[in-house]
C-alpha cells in the first residue's frame, strides 16, 4: 500500500486521572474516559505502526498537496478542558505525538481571568468544569500542537444560523478569532462544529474562514466512518472515543480503516 486507506481521526473530550469520581463505573461514561485507558489507546498506536499527523497534514492530503504514511491517524482534543493539559499532553509528549485542541474560547477567556465557566455539550449536559488558560495553549503550541476553531460559546451553529442568519454565525466565528489571534498571535485555520450541529448553509459561511470543517457524531451501535482521500474539507469525519468505547471496539478502527478497499 503506498498511501493510507482510511485516516482515523479521534477525538476526545476528557481525559482523567485515574480514581477521579467521574470514572466510577456507574456513570454513564459519555465525554470522559481514563487515563489508564487513554495510555493502552496510544500504546496500541505504537505498538501497531501508526504515525500521529497533524489537521493541517491531513488538509494537504485532501487538497493533493502532500502525501501521508500508510498507517496516519490524527488526534483530537475538544473544548480546552484542562485535563487536556495535565492529563493527555504529558503522555502524548512522552510518545512524541502531538494533536490539535480546539477551544471554546470564553472558558480560556474566564479561566485566564481566574473564572470558571459553563458551558453546555452533548455527552455530559450543562457543566462547569476547569479549563485551560492562553498560557496553557501557548504551551501546546509549542510542543506543536494546532489550535483550531470550535466558537466563543460551543453554540449548535446550525440553531445560530436558524435564530440570527450568516450575521450570527459570523460573529460567533469573529469574536473567537479575535481571542485567539490577541493570545497566541495566528487564526486557527481547522473547525470543529460543537455537537455536530451543521447545515449546507453553514458549511458555506465557515468555509471562508477555514481550510477543513470536522463532523461529530455517535452512532448506536458504534459504526465508524472514516476520512479518506476523496472526504470533502467541508466534512472531515472522525471517531468519538469515551468510556462507553470498549478497547475491542477501539482496536476495531484501525482494522476497519486498513481493511477499507484501495
Amino acid at each position: 500500500m503506498n498511501g493510507p486507506r482510511r485516516v482515523p481521526i479521534l477525538v476526545y473530550h476528557h481525559v482523567y486521572p485515574q480514581g477521579e469520581p467521574e470514572l466510577d463505573p456507574a456513570a454513564d461514561g459519555a465525554g470522559i474516559l481514563g487515563e489508564a485507558e487513554f495510555s493502552r489507546q496510544m500504546l496500541h498506536l505504537v505498538g501497531r505502526g501508526w504515525t500521529v499527523v497533524s489537521t493541517s497534514s491531513i488538509a494537504d492530503w485532501l487538497a493533493g498537496e502532500a502525501e501521508l504514511p500508510a498507517r496516519s491517524v490524527a488526534l483530537h482534543f475538544d473544548n480546552g478542558w484542562l485535563d487536556t493539559l495535565e492529563v493527555a499532553f504529558a503522555l502524548l509528549q512522552e510518545l512524541g505525538m502531538a494533536a490539535t485542541c480546539f477551544p471554546i474560547t470564553d472558558g480560556i477567556e474566564a479561566a485566564s481571568r481566574g473564572r470558571s465557566a459553563a458551558v453546555r455539550t452533548l455527552t455530559e449536559g450543562v457543566v462547569e468544569k476547569p479549563f485551560m488558560t492562553w498560557g496553557d495553549l501557548r504551551r501546546l503550541l509549542a510542543a506543536g500542537w494546532e489550535i483550531g476553531g470550535h466558537t466563543a460559546t460551543h453554540c449548535k451553529m446550525a440553531e445560530k444560523f436558524e435564530a440570527e442568519g450568516e450575521a450570527g454565525v459570523v460573529e460567533e466565528v469573529r469574536t473567537s478569532h479575535a481571542l485567539i489571534e490577541r493570545h497566541l498571535g495566528r487564526a486557527p485555520v481547522h473547525f470543529a462544529y460543537p455537537s455536530g450541529s451543521r447545515t449546507a448553509e453553514t458549511d458555506r459561511i465557515l468555509a471562508g474562514f477555514y481550510r477543513t470543517l470536522r463532523l461529530w457524531h455517535v452512532e448506536w451501535p458504534v459504526r465508524w466512518t472514516f476520512t479518506d482521500r476523496g472526504t470533502s474539507p467541508l466534512a472531515v469525519d472522525c471517531q468519538n472515543i469515551d468510556r462507553r468505547i470498549g478497547y475491542a471496539d477501539f482496536v476495531r478502527i484501525f482494522e476497519e480503516a486498513e481493511a477499507a478497499p484501495a
